[in-house]
C-alpha cells in the first residue's frame, strides 16, 4: 500500500435525453490504478446509456480488458440484438443481455490470458453496471462493487454486493475450486 492514497479522480459524464449520468474512479492506496470504467452511448441504440465499474484485483489487466470489449460484447450477444430490434423494449430481456454477455466477456477474457499479447496478467476484476434507458435503470453486477441511483439528495440501492465472506458467495465460490483467503 502507499503512504498516502491517490485522490485524483477519473470522472466521466455523458448527457443524453432525460439529463446526465456520469462514473468516477480513483485510485486510493494501492500502487497502481487496477479499475476502469465506462459511461458510453450504445452504438446500436444510442438512446441508451450504458455505465459500469470494472474493480480489478491482483492488477489491472482484466479490468482494462473488459472495459475495452464489454460494448462489442454486449451488442453482439443473441439477445442484446433480439432487444434492440424490437419495439416492446423489455427490461427482462436487457437484463438477460447483460448477464450473457457477462458470460461472454469471461469467456473471452479467459482466451486472452493464455496469449502472449496478455503479458502474463493473471488479474482478475468485478462488474457492476447500469443500462439507462429511456424508461428504465438496468443494473447487473458480479462482484463486491455496488450501484446506488442518487436523486434530490437521496440514495437507493440498485445491487447486492457479492461478498466472499457471505455464506451462499463462499459456497458458490468453493463449488467453482476457488478459495477465500483474507
Amino acid at each position: 500500500m502507499l503512504d498516502a492514497p491517490v485522490t485524483k479522480k477519473d470522472t466521466h459524464e455523458v448527457k443524453f435525453l432525460c439529463g446526465s449520468v456520469g462514473v468516477s474512479g480513483m485510485q486510493g492506496w494501492r500502487p497502481e490504478m487496477e479499475d476502469a470504467h465506462l459511461a458510453v452511448t450504445m452504438p446500436s441504440l444510442p438512446d441508451h446509456v450504458y455505465l459500469c465499474v470494472f474493480d480489478g484485483h491482483g492488477g489491472a489487466g482484466s479490468s482494462a480488458y473488459a472495459a475495452k470489449h464489454i460494448v462489442s460484447v454486449i451488442e453482439g450477444t443473441e439477445t442484446w440484438k433480439k432487444y434492440a430490434a424490437s419495439s416492446n423494449k423489455d427490461p427482462v430481456m436487457l437484463g438477460e443481455a447483460l448477464e450473457e454477455a457477462f458470460i461472454a466477456i469471461d469467456v473471452n477474457l479467459r482466451a486472452f490470458q493464455k496469449t502472449p499479447e496478455n503479458g502474463g496478467d493473471s488479474s482478475g476484476t468485478t462488474v457492476n453496471t447500469c443500462m439507462v434507458t429511456p424508461k428504465y435503470f438496468v443494473c447487473a453486477n458480479a462482484g463486491d462493487s455496488r450501484c446506488v441511483l442518487g436523486s434530490n439528495g437521496k440514495t437507493i440501492e440498485m445491487s447486492v454486493d457479492h461478498k466472499p465472506t457471505d455464506t451462499i458467495e463462499r459456497a458458490r465460490i468453493e463449488r467453482a475450486g476457488g478459495t477465500v483467503q483474507m
